[in-house]
């Protein structure tokens, strides 16, 4: 028994170790098109709603050349008109070069809910010249638009008496009816309201314009203000957008 028992210990070592050797080892898991030859470092980008800003979805694409030889991209198409590529031009990229491009949304002509758009790539190498396919996807959620303000806040340098001028747009992107403007109010005297005007965007929405002007001597400093527009809507009978005001340096009194 003695004997049988050393026999199992000398043995069973050499069988699990001959398992082991004949076992096959854990594949890892390679994410399609991760060995092509223009290596994409991500495939998809999804944007939530609370990532849009300005009625834009931006989105960036990294790359690298994973071949041997220079690779050249032929053409960035995407799945949609509304959609802008943006990359910098280059004839070729050098064997293990990283670069990136800009997949860029305009959400304001898009209803709102899930979008989905996808990005197909061609390029070839030097060694081949035989054209391949990438493809990427960008889904975006796009928010129930109200009404926006753009921009959100205004920034004056007011270092001298000459007049400043910004460009306020608000956009009604509501299908009911539109809302009218009362009254554009400031809190400060040299900050005026100028040629306010309302007509439609290019996708049919109300448009209401307006120009806010800084003029004349204002204190040093910084001062934070605001302008109010009261309107006839009444979810939005009351909209402020924050003002920063900088005024010119004080003088140093001279001993």
């Amino acid at each position: 028994m003695k004997t049988f028992l050393t026999v199992l210990l000398a043995v069973f070592p050499v069988i699990g170790a001959a398992w082991a050797s004949s076992s096959p080892s854990p594949k890892k898991f390679t994410a399609p098109g991760s060995q092509k030859e223009l290596a994409m470092h991500i495939h998809m980008v999804h944007m939530r709603e609370v990532d849009l800003r300005e009625g834009k979805a931006v989105a960036e694409f990294s790359f690298h050349n994973a071949s041997q030889s220079p690779l050249t991209i032929s053409k960035i198409k995407p799945s949609c008109g509304c959609v802008t590529i943006r990359m910098q031009e280059q004839e070729a990229f050098q064997p293990g070069e990283n670069h990136k491009f800009y997949v860029e949304v305009d959400t304001a002509g898009e209803t709102s809910g899930l979008h989905e758009y996808t990005i197909d790539i061609a390029y070839h190498t030097e060694d081949s010249k035989t054209s391949e396919q990438e493809k990427v996807l960008f889904r975006v959620e796009v928010p129930e638009k109200k009404v926006t303000v753009k921009p959100r806040a205004l920034i004056f340098y007011q270092l001298s008496e000459q007049k400043t001028k910004q460009k306020v747009t608000l956009t009604d992107f509501r299908d009911r009816s539109h809302f009218e403007v009362l009254e554009i109010a400031s809190s400060l005297d040299s900050i005026q309201i100028e040629n306010q005007q309302t007509g439609q965007d290019e996708h049919g929405h109300l448009l209401i314009t307006f120009d806010v002007t800084v003029s004349g001597k204002v204190p040093s400093g910084r001062q934070t203000q605001q302008i109010s527009v009261t309107t006839t809507d009444a979810e939005f009978s009351l909209i402020k957008i924050p003002v920063l005001l900088y005024g010119p340096q004080a003088e140093t009194q001279k001993n």
